[in-house]
């Protein structure tokens, strides 16, 4: 999809008539545009490609579009409404139109600013009751746990054995040890892209979270691991506390009382997530392209998910 079309299906779908349209970067794995309407407002449209947007050779079920509309409907049905979802206005084949929310900060902004210990502590409390919830819906999201596990997971071995690290095996033996449970279905709601980009604050202060897409029913891990993993990644090229992902571990329930950084799951999936932020597939995107390939800070980055890896189980 590009800009034009997707003028056009927002005339096709909801009536309404378009000037231009915008795309906009930041997410990975969609096509992504602002269509700015005659009539003075904008909508987002949103196109899932059975691709990766960022990195065409890497298949991803479009299927995805579905699961996020579905997640939308729900989440903003919740009676917890501290922070919100953006509004679905359509859904069509593998294509959304949503409620655009404006000029937003993104988390990485409110931390460097120092303005999101408060937004962690909201967001921490409001995944708990998240994973928890009763009434969630039945969404056990296959297609993409299938294209984590070979992405994320599997491919952590072959990684630390190019980058001749002596215990490879062993530790891709655990990455996807996790990735296969990650295939069954789970008993917690999760949102599945849990990172800076996706959680938003609009002007008037409210929180957001968009990119829905990889929600699933699995376990908490896969959220609380990767948002903690880009809290220590934020910390790490930003020079601020490396007490972020621990502290927003703590508030989320995870409540380690070992000298581990955090319980097993969490710290393996967000030991996968650092390292293919700095040296595997998704190495240089995003806000974090100072970590890509063999810079001091990359050597950080990829010492501590080793750590991570080779951690024992907690008691």
């Amino acid at each position: 999809m590009n800009a034009t079309a997707a003028q056009a299906h927002v005339a096709q779908r909801l009536g309404l008539a378009s000037t231009h349209a915008e795309a906009l970067s930041g997410g990975l794995l969609n096509h992504v545009f602002r269509v700015f309407l005659t009539r003075g407002d904008s909508v987002i449209v949103k196109h899932a490609p059975p691709y990766v947007a960022s990195r065409p050779e890497l298949p991803l079920d479009p299927s995805r579009a579905y699961f996020e509309a579905q997640a939308l409907q729900w989440v903003g049905q919740r009676r917890d409404q501290r922070i919100g979802v953006p509004k679905l206005l359509d859904f069509e084949g593998s294509t959304l139109i949503l409620q655009d929310l404006g000029a937003c900060r993104d988390l990485n902004e409110l931390l460097r600013a120092g303005e999101g210990d408060a937004l962690l502590q909201t967001l921490a409390d409001w995944l708990m009751r998240l994973h928890s919830d009763s009434q969630a819906p039945e969404l056990h999201n296959l297609p993409v746990q299938r294209t984590r596990l070979l992405v994320q997971y599997q491919s952590i071995g072959p990684l630390l054995a190019e980058l001749s690290v002596p215990d490879a095996a062993e530790l891709g033996a655990r990455a996807e040890e996790l990735g296969l449970r990650l295939l069954e279905r789970g008993s917690s709601f999760v949102m599945g892209d849990l990172w800076p980009p996706s959680v938003l604050v609009d002007r008037q202060g409210r929180p957001w979270i968009i990119d829905w897409e990889l929600c699933t029913l699995g376990h908490p891990a896969q959220d609380l691991g990767h948002l903690a993993a880009h809290l220590w990644m934020h910390a790490l090229v930003e020079g601020q506390s490396d007490s972020l992902a621990h502290d927003f571990l703590y508030a989320a329930g995870d409540r380690n009382p070992s000298e581990e950084w955090a319980s097993r799951d969490i710290s393996t999936h967000a030991a996968c997530e650092v390292l293919l932020r700095s040296h595997g597939a998704f190495a240089g995107t995003g806000a974090f392209r100072e970590l890509e390939g063999r810079s001091p800070i990359a050597q950080q980055a990829l010492a501590f998910a080793l750590k991570l890896l080779r951690a024992k189980e907690s008691a």
